[in-house]
This record gives C-alpha cells, structure tokens and sequence, in this order.
C-alpha cells in the first residue's frame, strides 16, 4: 500500500510533465482537500498508508489539474478576503488584486454613519466583494446583483454560509435595482475584449465563464452603460468604485466619465502595478466641496 508521500510525489511529477504551474503546490492542495486535513499537516502524516480507492479518487483529479483545470473549480471553494466561499463555472474565481479594492472601500466608507446608507454590488458574481464588506460593515444595506441566476445561486449560498444577510436581485446592470438609490456602488464588470480574451491563459479561457470576462466596445461596454445610467440611482455624493482593465485607465478618465458631475476621479494600481481600480464622487453640478 502507498503512504501520502509515494503518492504526493507521483502527482506532483505528472504535473510537472503537463508542464503545470506550481506543481507541487497544485499536488498538495488537492490531497489536502480530499483528505480534508490543512495542506501544512500533510508532512506530519507523510508514512500514513493511502487505501487504493482513495488514490483513484486523487489520481481523477489531478487529472483534471493536468489538463489546466483551476483548483477552485476542482475542489469548489476558495478563500476572499476572510470568508470562504463556494465557486462553480458558473463564475470567476475571485482575484487576490480584488482585494485592494474591498480593503480600500472598506478604509475609505468605514468612517461614515450607515444609517439607512445602501450599496449596491453590481455583476456580483460569486458574491465575493458584497460579501466581504458586508462581513467588516455589518450596519450597511447591501444589494447584489447579476444577469445570471446561476450566479446569483452561488453568492446565496456564499452568503448563507458565512451568515451574512444581504439583498439579491437579478438581472441586467441596472434593470433590477428600479425605485432604489444607492449611497455606494461598486462594479466588477466583464472588462476584457475579444482580442485579449484569445491570449488569456488556458486556465482562463478554456475554464472561466467568457460571459463574465469578455465585453464589446474594446472591453469598455459596461463602463460606457453605467456612467450613462447611475445617475438616476445615485443619492447625493455617491461614491463609486470600479475595476479596471490595466489599459482603460485614459478611456475611463477623458473619454467615459467626462461629465462635470464627476468629482476627485482616482485610479490605483494592482500588485503587479498596473492600472486596476478606478474611483469617482458623484455629485449635482452646483456641489462644491
């Protein structure tokens, strides 16, 4: 019989000749998942002997792991921000760069008196950034929204599993959330264009949910929608938060939110310093401030 570690290496060497990133990370998440036990603790158990029924078991997915398949959809879950979420196909898998924007929203709003303040996060996905403010905001209204309702199922079930109590509507941008006024908004909207889309990497592409990825207008689509559309659903001196594609940051600034409404318009970058997040005040034209 095979003990963790004869198995570990074997997995982790086929990886290696499927030419797989982080091989031997990839071998030992998988094992640690179906063996549930923490991916650290697998050393300290490296003589246990694993039965052949659980060696298939592992073998199936590090099979999928050889043909690119994220470890998030094998395995159906990740971590964000201090919550663990479930992920299917039928969403991105959350960045870590996304983060820097929950952190910052978090930092820049935490100061203000939520009494009856609404958030509106729009094409939530799996519910990650919602949810995660949610998690540290605990006063704050929020409502999530996608055009998929297969998504909107997986950020239910996000939201139900770290007992966070927040609105769910769903439908296209802006359509489901008529007679309602946000305070804050934040969008993670489909950003990449078709010819940046055919050069994504193969666990992207092939994997990931194109829907969610891919927009018209050079990547710009919904950018151009919502500058055009929030107005109406904005209360006095909203503050709206984006991401970004890394070369929109000229597009964005001089030729989609050009109208003197929008005020201290921002733009920070991402680990890997480049241009990511985009943040703008609205306001009536006779505001000052």
């Amino acid at each position: 019989m095979n003990t963790l570690l004869d198995v570990l290496k074997r997995a982790e060497k086929l990886l290696e000749k499927k030419a797989i990133e982080n091989s031997k990370v990839s071998a030992e998440v998988l094992l640690s998942h179906l063996l549930e036990i923490k991916k650290n603790d697998l050393y300290l158990n490296y003589e246990k002997k694993i039965s052949n029924e659980v060696i298939q078991e592992y073998n199936d997915l590090v099979a999928q792991r050889a043909k690119n398949e994220p470890i998030e959809y094998i395995t159906q879950k990740t971590t964000f921000y201090d919550l663990e979420l479930v992920i299917s196909k039928d969403v991105l898998i959350p960045r870590q760069e996304t983060e820097i924007l929950v952190d910052f929203i978090i930092k820049d709003i935490s100061k203000d008196n939520f009494e009856n303040k609404v958030l509106f996060d729009i094409c939530t996905g799996s519910g990650c950034i919602g949810l995660a403010i949610k998690n540290r905001l605990k006063n704050l209204k929020i409502y999530m929204s996608d055009i998929s309702d297969k998504a909107i199922n997986i950020a239910q079930k996000n939201a139900l599993k770290n007992s966070l109590e927040v609105n769910f509507l769903q439908g296209d941008l802006l359509d489901p959330y008529i007679n309602l006024k946000a305070d804050y908004v934040v969008c993670n909207p489909p950003y990449i264009s078709e010819e940046e889309f055919k050069l994504l990497d193969k666990d992207v592409k092939d994997f990931e949910p194109k829907e969610a990825l891919v927009a018209k207008m050079s990547g710009l689509e919904f950018y151009i929608r919502l500058e055009k559309e929030l107005k109406k659903y904005l209360n006095p001196k909203a503050k709206l938060f984006f991401e970004i594609g890394y070369n929109q940051k000229e597009d964005i600034l001089k030729n989609i939110f050009t109208s003197d409404i929008w005020k201290n318009k921002r733009v920070i970058k991402d680990y890997s310093q480049n241009n990511r997040f985009f943040f703008v005040l609205a306001t009536n034209r006779n505001d000052t401030f």
